[in-house]
């Protein structure tokens, strides 16, 4: 299209094929920002929800040593439950390799 234009218009084929290629520019940049944008966005959702887990993980032990010190609840429960939490994660690993 842009080589018809510039044969049959000249100059202004030209002008009108260099408007339309900074407008597909101006185009793309916007279209970059937004996506940045979105990832900077993305980006530090990820760090809140990494910051917040750790948090939560860190709780957890201290509660259970808490009530393991406390005599509330046995070792031994405590050691069932995480040999669980271990079972389940490699159960979970392997069905998302095969």
């Amino acid at each position: 299209m842009s080589w018809t234009r510039m044969l049959l218009l000249g100059d202004v084929g030209q002008q009108l094929t260099i408007h339309d290629v900074e407008s597909d520019i101006t185009r793309l940049r916007a279209q970059l920002h937004r996506q940045h944008s979105t990832d900077r966005a993305q980006d530090d959702e990820l760090g809140t929800l990494r910051r917040e887990v750790t948090d939560l993980q860190l709780i957890v032990v201290e509660l259970s040593r808490l009530l393991i010190a406390s005599g509330a609840v046995p070792v031994d429960a405590v050691e069932g439950i995480v040999r669980g939490l271990d079972r389940a994660d490699a159960l979970a690993a392997n069905d998302g390799n095969g």
